[in-house]
């Protein structure tokens, strides 16, 4: 009997310090475990919680961007009960239940990477189709106003993929010579841009650029042709990361535009540290994106795990 008892109590313990420690825990949500850029964000976050003196717990579907999965994980965190969740859902709308739910249960919540729609407590983002214009507005200028442009789209129906889209179209509309031949989604996995490219190679004997949604389909692209054997296009993207950016510093990559998620993590942790304390924050967090190319790109090549995060105040908001 009483070795039940102290059994009892022993779990009555380890459960007051489980929720002891949640309540200094943040939960960070992810769409996948492949895409580098995502494994930025997440270094992000956990940099910006170790100096406010909390820790992470890491949410990713085990198949890149599933959203059944993404719900059962967040069904997972309320019962956490962290002090706030970092979350870019895998389906805008289909999440929208699931962030009610969170707020329902009194756990703020910030939005990053992907804007998405529901009941956020805030948003640390940046303008995808500015970025996206901006940075082929380069490969336009390169192009002489001319050519043979193939986009290679992300999650074709979510925020960020469609107004990249969008934002590239923009700038090539305003070239009357530049042909768009093919606009087709790789989800941002590296081995499907790779697949696309092989195949849009075959169906199109002149190619001279790609507009690619991020930096890890660009470089697929950039091996499709290599290996093809075809001449070396012009290739724009936007995400910035450290592999994206040390092409374009060794003259694969023509041009990315800046899209930290490292920066993003660290913002949207400081949002949810504050908001838990009752403090104020902007509402939407709208980042600049600066554009890197060879002349700059030494600037953006920082590691990972050497970078600092800046503050709200900081970034001037």
């Amino acid at each position: 009997m009483k070795k039940i008892i102290y059994s009892f109590i022993a779990s009555l313990l380890l459960s007051g310090s489980a929720f002891a420690q949640a309540s200094n825990e943040i939960a960070v949500f992810t769409k996948n475990k492949v895409d580098p850029f995502f494994e930025e964000a997440r270094i992000g976050a956990n940099v910006a919680a170790a100096s406010f003196g909390l820790k992470t717990t890491q949410y990713a579907p085990t198949k890149p961007n599933n959203f059944q999965e993404q719900i059962a994980e967040v069904e997972d965190a309320i019962t956490r009960r962290p002090k706030g969740m970092l979350f870019v859902p895998t389906d805008s709308q289909g999440l929208k239940p699931s962030v009610d739910k969170v707020r329902q249960s009194g756990i703020p919540i910030v939005n990053f990477i992907d804007a998405g729609v529901g009941n956020y407590n805030g948003y640390v983002v940046y303008n995808d189709r500015k970025m996206a214009a901006e940075v082929t507005g380069l490969l336009t200028k390169a192009l002489n106003g001319k050519g043979n442009v193939i986009i290679i789209e992300g999650v074709k129906g979510t925020g960020v993929s469609d107004n990249r889209t969008a934002g590239a179209q923009d700038a090539l509309a305003k070239s009357p010579e530049i042909k768009v031949l093919a606009v087709q989604p790789a989800n941002y996995q590296r081995g499907q841009a790779l697949q696309v490219t092989e195949n849009l190679l075959q169906q199109f004997p002149k190619i001279d650029a790609v507009v690619a949604n991020s930096d890890n389909m660009a470089l697929a692209a950039l091996e499709a042709f290599a290996a093809a054997g075809r001449p070396k296009p012009l290739v724009v993207s936007m995400d910035g990361t450290v592999e994206g950016v040390s092409s374009v510093a060794a003259g694969g990559l023509f041009a990315v535009s800046e899209f930290s998620g490292f920066l993003m993590g660290c913002v949207g942790v400081e949002m949810l540290e504050k908001l838990s304390k009752g403090e104020k924050v902007p509402e939407r967090i709208t980042l600049n994106a600066a554009l890197i190319t060879k002349e700059n790109a030494s600037q953006f090549m920082v590691p990972i795990d050497k970078r600092k995060c800046k503050s709200i105040v900081e970034l001037g908001f």
